[in-house]
């Protein structure tokens, strides 16, 4: 049974554990950044709950826009990797000028209607006057953000699509570093600085990502010599390079937008029961990231080293004897892992000086995350990893949105406004879908249909 899950071949996992490690460390700060920022606002005096649920949605915007951002890189990488097994670096060059293209003017959309809108968008997550007037404050700071992050983030992932996911690391906890430094400063005021609150976690996010995109350009223009980015190459764009960007990433891009929108969903509706079951599924959350801390890792270094075997050729027998590889040790690291943060559950919510119901309500719908952990694990792989990386970004997309607004949304709304259940319960609902998608995704993975070669010889 081991033999045919896990590959025998000491240099695979030596790429696999290159590639995941610089991963998993960027998702640990970011765990870092979130767990201080919730801690810095739950020990402000009388406004600590009303500042996290405050930050989180305004952090929603910048949520769904990272999403379109995520589904556009990721779309680009699914060629990309590819490419890279073919070792074409002008035309990796001509899909990042196409990516860039594309989401500038979705960039500027949402900056506009971020800075005009903020008070009409905030309503929509919470009812509570105080928490939507701090969140306005803190989406028109952080509006100007979202140029920055299109930047870093587009060359992140690029550079990951040839296996330098050194560079990235490095920025992002670098930026993840300045940023929890920067907060503690502006938040509470500490050496000289003004005590700004929730002002100052804004201030903070923004000149973070300004510095991060500072660092990545000095690194594209004049330390970067793998794919040697050239403005005359990326603007170079073939009609037929553009026709296959048009077939392979809308259903990426599709598929982590409308998810994005699916998750910020579940944020309105348990936002609309009330601010204290809103901080705790906040606070669920930031545990089950911790849970599932390698599962994006592992999802991302599979789309890479699978888009790249098949670009280099090799056969669909070990392609798919990859993919079992990487949905074996996925899993085996979400159970660790998940596993320590449920011993540890008690302690770990309790360092958030979270009161009355709100503890009892993040204690309740953790368990509901462990329940569901390994699941979410296995279908996030294969959709995001073994997917995508073999070239097949339609089918993931379908069983995705499906599951989510066609059973998971609908069953939680019901759960909610008509049948007015409890907190538990609506959450449940919620993410029930990924019980449902599961069985059709392992039945599919084994069937090896999305293996599909997507170059072209230029």
């Amino acid at each position: 049974m081991l033999k045919y899950i896990f590959v025998n071949d000491k240099s695979f996992y030596k790429s696999i554990f290159r590639l995941v490690m610089p991963l998993v460390a960027i998702n640990a700060m970011s765990l870092a950044l979130n767990f201080s920022d919730i801690f810095m606002f739950g020990i402000m005096d009388g406004v600590s709950e009303t500042a996290i649920a405050a930050s989180r949605i305004a952090g929603q915007p910048f949520f769904l826009f990272h999403m379109i951002l995520f589904g556009t890189t990721s779309g680009a990488s699914v060629l990309c990797n590819q490419y890279w097994g073919k070792k074409d670096l002008r035309t990796i060059n001509a899909i990042t000028g196409t990516t860039f293209l594309l989401m500038l003017p979705v960039c500027l959309i949402f900056i506009s209607v971020s800075f005009i809108f903020a008070p009409q968008i905030m309503s929509l997550y919470s009812n509570d006057p105080a928490v939507i007037a701090e969140a306005v404050t803190y989406l028109r700071i952080i509006a100007f953000a979202f140029m920055f992050e299109l930047v870093t983030n587009l060359f992140s992932s690029i550079l990951r699509s040839v296996e330098n996911v050194k560079v990235p690391m490095l920025i992002g906890i670098g930026g993840i570093s300045v940023n929890i430094a920067l907060n503690a400063l502006l938040i509470f005021g500490l050496a000289g600085f003004p005590a700004l609150g929730i002002r100052g976690a804004a201030f903070a996010l923004l000149i973070t990502q300004f510095l991060r995109m500072a660092s990545m350009l000095v690194y594209i223009i004049f330390f970067e010599k793998i794919v040697r980015f050239n403005i005359k190459k990326m603007l170079s764009i073939r009609r037929v390079l553009v026709k296959d960007f048009f077939k392979y990433s809308p259903p990426v891009i599709a598929n982590e937008f409308l998810w994005g929108l699916g998750w910020s969903v579940h944020m309105m509706i348990i936002g609309n029961i009330s601010s204290e079951a809103q901080t705790a599924y906040i606070v669920s959350n930031t545990l089950e990231q911790i849970a599932t801390i390698s599962m994006i890792g592992f999802a991302s270094a599979s789309c890479i080293i699978i888009g790249k075997s098949i670009g280099e050729g090799k056969s669909k027998e070990l392609v798919a004897h990859y993919s079992r590889t990487f949905l074996g040790l996925a899993l085996a690291a979400t159970a660790f892992m998940g596993g320590l943060t449920f011993i540890f559950r008690n302690f770990i919510i309790s360092l958030f000086d979270l009161q009355g119901e709100t503890q009892v309500y993040a204690g309740q719908l953790f368990l509901i995350v462990t329940a569901v952990m390994l699941l979410k694990t296995f279908n996030c792989v294969s959709v995001v990893g073994i997917f995508r990386g073999g070239g097949d970004t339609k089918t993931g997309m379908i069983i995705d949105l499906l599951a989510m607004y066609l059973i998971g949304i609908p069953l939680g709304f019901c759960a909610m406004y008509f049948l007015d259940l409890s907190v538990p319960f609506v959450y449940a609902f919620l993410i029930i879908d990924e019980l449902i998608k599961m069985p059709v995704l392992f039945i599919l993975v084994k069937r090896r249909g999305w293996i599909r070669n997507i170059t072209r010889e230029f």
